[in-house]
Order: C-alpha cells, then sequence, then structure tokens
C-alpha cells in the first residue's frame, strides 16, 4: 500500500471512529467533534495524500483533474477499508453501532436531496479552497471543509443522518450488520452526485483552472494550502 492510500485509511478510520463513538452515545457537540477531528486529519493528512477521507470528494479531484483515475480507486479501496476499521473500533468502545436513518418526520426525497446538496457544498468548499491558486499558502482550508461539516450535520442531521460522504454511510452500515443498507447505497448516490455537480460549478466559476496541470499517474495536485 502507497503512503497516500495508507493515509486515506488511517484518516478515515479516525473520522468514522469519532462519527461512531459520538454518535452511538447520543452526545450533543457531536457535529464539533466531528467537524473538530476532521479538521486535525485534514491538516495532518493534506500534506501526504491530499486529505480527501470521501469517496465522493476523490472522484471530484478525478473529474477536476487532481488525481488520476487509478489513484482514486486506491484512494476508494483505503477509505472503505478504513472507514469499516474505524467503526468497528467505535462501536466496541461506545457499546453501540449507530446507523445512518431518515428523521422521523423527514421523507425520502428530502433526505436524498439534504445529502446530494451538503455533499456538494462540502466539495465545491474543498475544490475551492484547496485547489484554487488564487488562495495559495491559505491556512484555513482545513478549516472551512471542517466547518461545512458541522453546520451541515446541525442543519440537515436531523434529516438524513447527516453522512455526506459514501464511506461514512456504507461504512456505518456495514459494521451494523448490513443495517438499512438500501438507504446507506441511496445516499452513497445522493453523495457522489453532489460530487459531480461541485465540478460543474467549479468549471463554471474557475475555468481557466478546470483540468489545469493535470495529475500523471503516481502524482496528485498539491492542495494550495501547505504549498
Amino acid at each position: 500500500m502507497s503512503d497516500k492510500a495508507a493515509v486515506e485509511l488511517i484518516g478515515t478510520a479516525i473520522l468514522l471512529f469519532t462519527i461512531q463513538v459520538s454518535v452511538g452515545q447520543n452526545a450533543a457537540l457531536a457535529p464539533l467533534a466531528i467537524g473538530g477531528v476532521l479538521v486535525a486529519i485534514i491538516f495532518s493528512g493534506a500534506p501526504i495524500s491530499g486529505a480527501h477521507y470521501n469517496p465522493a470528494f476523490s472522484l471530484a479531484m478525478a473529474l477536476r483533474g487532481g488525481i488520476s483515475l487509478p489513484e482514486m480507486i486506491r484512494f476508494w479501496i483505503a477509505q472503505f477499508i478504513g472507514a469499516i476499521v474505524g467503526s468497528l473500533c467505535g462501536g466496541i468502545v461506545a457499546s453501540s453501532h449507530a446507523t445512518l436513518s431518515i428523521g422521523d418526520d423527514a421523507t425520502l426525497t428530502q433526505a436524498l436531496l439534504a445529502e446530494a446538496v451538503l455533499t456538494f457544498i462540502l466539495c465545491f468548499v474543498s475544490l475551492c479552497v484547496a485547489t484554487n491558486p488564487k488562495v495559495d499558502n491559505n491556512h484555513y482550508y482545513g478549516l472551512s471543509i471542517g466547518l461545512v461539516v458541522v453546520s451541515g450535520a446541525i442543519s440537515v442531521g436531523g434529516i438524513s443522518g447527516g453522512a455526506f460522504n459514501p464511506a461514512v454511510a456504507l461504512g456505518l452500515s456495514i459494521t451494523s450488520g448490513m443495517s438499512k443498507l438500501f438507504y446507506a447505497l441511496l445516499v452513497s448516490a445522493a453523495n457522489v452526485l453532489g460530487g459531480i455537480v461541485a465540478v460543474v460549478c467549479f468549471r463554471i466559476v474557475l475555468p481557466s483552472e478546470f483540468g489545469a496541470g493535470r495529475a500523471a499517474e503516481g502524482e496528485n495536485m498539491p492542495l494550495r494550502g501547505y504549498q
């Protein structure tokens, strides 16, 4: 396993561990715990892999030209393995396994739209703060991304479950005995759609940068925040 894939596995495992423990214990400040650890692992892993920890964002980066397709596939495998490992460990620590579910007063359409929109926001913000040359050497990219997750969890967590990440949706389902797997698959599809729309919008607002410096096999586009 490459060092980049290893970082993606470890970072995704840390993220899922935090989600599983905080949500499994019904912690009131779970959104802050999740967003906070995401900020930390983004800053720690970005210089190595780009710190995706999310298959939807890895797809967005591939479409944007930031990573090659084979690299994206390796990242996906690492992210899903990390999600399962982190979720299993979190379930043991919390003595319970959280699952993604639709809010009591929400419909499936509302839940999937919420997931698609928030994943779009997450990927669009990530592309803008981390791959835009106009913000070279910024020191806020990790905080910006973490704040999107915090606000998303607070605003629509009660509607969709607040995954915004196929690794989160499927990792929680798999480690809870395939519980609500169909919903997790639908959420994952909505997340992927959100990531694709984010790339389209990124191309609209920064057409000169779309695909610029397309990554070759084994190379990643460096995130602008730590150059």
